[in-house]
């Protein structure tokens, strides 16, 4: 007989992308249902159901405020692995003052751990999250219909 190899999935994962389909309300009922049950997963599940890429469904308010609300030494870090794209809109987003601020500090910012880099990345994403609750920013997902 054939040995069957169990195939291993991560299901925190898979969890995170269905939830993306769905309305941002439907999500944190769900979520917060989880998190009765198990918080541990709620938090895997978290952590899955945003990326730093998410940003591009930012609307450029959204940027704005977010930069005001995030650590600037966070930004900085959050930049050595951030796409381009992603570091465009942040640009496109702030003050000359705080461009320049931001380059320069990136500049001269000595080799980090990736652990570190991809921390600052999910102190951002958690504040988004935050704010995204709390109604002070919108997403223009595809997934919701704007009028």
């Amino acid at each position: 007989m054939f040995e069957q190899e169990d195939e291993k999935v991560n299901g925190p994962k898979i969890a995170a992308d269905i939830l993306k389909k769905m309305t941002t309300a439907q999500k944190a009922k769900i979520v917060e249902a989880i998190e009765i049950k198990s918080p541990n997963l709620a938090k895997k599940i978290t952590e899955s159901l945003f990326s730093f890429e998410d940003i591009k469904e930012l609307t450029p308010q959204g940027v704005q405020i977010l930069i005001k609300e995030i650590d600037h030494n966070d930004l900085v870090m959050s930049f050595k692995l951030a796409s381009p794209e992603i570091q465009n809109i942040f640009l496109k987003n702030m003050s000359e003052r705080k461009k320049s601020m931001l380059q320069s500090d990136f500049e001269t910012l000595p080799p980090v751990k990736k652990l570190e880099v991809e921390d600052a990345q999910k102190r951002i994403l958690a504040r988004l999250d935050e704010l995204r609750t709390q109604g002070i920013i919108r997403t223009q997902s595809p997934n919701e219909l704007w009028v």
